[in-house]
């Protein structure tokens, strides 16, 4: 009786770590990822992005080593310091050089997104046969872009 009262304690107990999800920690501060990718904007506030001819393509990259962000804002470079905490992040301390260009619009919208975002959703799906990733960033309940990665 005693062997089979050790047998099914060991019996839940192995179905117990067997049922649980591992959850991989992300290091606090910031997710690996984000990194390695070059996340190229494809919608804005609801409308998709495609950038004319003459424009450079809104885009970041994350590093993670020194926590920081960089990338293109349409005409002006912008970088700044992440940070990550479960599905939330913080894009802080940025700088945007200062050119004047034409149609400024959709960089302003980008900027002001990138400081209003507080939350972030990492997606992979197939498309073309072919496995796409896409990061999600929102401003509480809201998506205010669309990003792609390029590897």
């Amino acid at each position: 009786m005693k062997n089979l009262h050790t047998i099914s304690l060991l019996f839940f107990f192995l179905i117990g770590i067997i049922s649980c999800k591992n959850n991989a920690q992300k290091p606090f501060g910031k997710d690996p990822a984000l990194e390695k990718r070059k996340w190229m904007l494809v919608e804005l506030q609801g409308q998709k992005i495609e950038a004319a001819a003459d424009e450079q393509q809104i885009h970041l990259t994350f590093e993670g080593e020194s926590n920081t962000f960089g990338g293109n804002a349409g005409c002006n470079q912008c970088n700044g310091m992440y940070t990550t905490q479960d599905d939330m992040i913080r894009l802080h301390m940025m700088a945007v050089t200062k050119m004047a260009c034409p149609a400024m619009e959709t960089e302003s919208k980008f900027l002001k997104s990138l400081d209003e975002s507080n939350r972030y959703v990492l997606q992979s799906i197939k498309e073309n046969k072919q496995k796409v990733e896409y990061l999600y960033l929102y401003k509480d309940q809201e998506m205010v872009m669309k990003l792609k990665a390029f590897f």
